[in-house]
């Protein structure tokens, strides 16, 4: 059997790993790699598997730093939105330009350093060592400080897949990028699943498809720009049920991140 003749609307992982092409790619690669690598295939990110093997072992590799560096030795930093931290009160420069620029010491453990969402899933692609070289960052920052976000978004963002948790094609695999209603807030997918019943008013155990999130939501029902907060896993799921709750509502979406456009 080939990946061709799969059925996209109800594939399933089994049948992925009955291919030929899943066969031949896992004497030379490791097996989740390769899996990966043929869900990219098959929702058309990418037509060669070089360069789908390429993606799934960039992604995977960051977001396996993401969880290493940030969750299990817990990032601690002040949450802020989008744009530069001076516009919006807070009495100090945006830790992620110190950060790119080298100007100084950003300690990302003590609650010193702001960030926003976006920020943090940058920071683990350049603690995994894929972004050695600032001077890209730097230069979209210096071009367009107001929107450093957005335009980093732009930069990075491949093709976007809309969220359905029911198909394995229709959700994020591990390194994926994922955003809530564009900006709203954009988190990494670490490519497991939880199972079971969401306790009432528990956004924060809800089941679901987990991802790498850096916000004071869904813990706290109410914060403001400065807030403290962990880099943690919670699920597209309860950011999801924490948004509609604030009247928030929006589509989200996924997709592969484009670390190598700012190499």
């Amino acid at each position: 059997m080939r990946l061709v003749d799969l059925d996209k609307r109800n594939v399933t992982k089994a049948e992925i790993q009955k291919t030929d092409e899943y066969k031949e790619l896992c004497r030379s690669n490791g097996q989740d790699h390769v899996l990966t690598a043929c869900i990219l295939v098959l929702r058309g990110d990418f037509a060669e598997f070089s360069d789908a093997i390429t993606q799934a072992k960039l992604q995977m590799g960051v977001a396996h730093t993401a969880e290493r560096e940030l969750v299990d030795s817990p990032a601690r930093m002040q949450w802020v939105p989008s744009g530069p931290v001076r516009e919006i009160g807070i009495a100090t420069n945006n830790s992620f330009v110190n950060l790119i620029s080298g100007e100084r010491d950003v300690n990302l453990r003590d609650g010193s350093a702001a960030m926003n969402c976006w920020e943090a899933v940058i920071v683990a692609a350049i603690l995994n060592r894929d972004i050695v070289n600032s001077d890209t960052l730097k230069c979209v920052y210096e071009k367009n400080p107001s929107g450093f976000t957005s335009t980093l978004v732009q930069s990075l963002k491949m093709r976007a897949h809309t969220y359905n948790r029911g198909g394995l094609l229709s959700r994020p695999v591990m390194g994926d990028v994922v955003m809530f209603s564009n900006l709203n807030h954009v988190v990494l997918a670490n490519g497991k699943h939880t199972a079971g019943p969401t306790p009432p008013d528990r956004p924060d155990r809800a089941a679901g498809t987990q991802v790498i999130s850096f916000w004071p939501a869904p813990k706290e029902s109410h914060f403001g720009p400065g807030s403290v907060a962990t880099v943690d896993v919670f699920t597209v799921e309860g950011l999801c049920m924490w948004m509609e709750d604030k009247g928030m509502p929006g589509e989200v979406t996924f997709g592969c991140p484009n670390w190598g456009a700012l190499k």
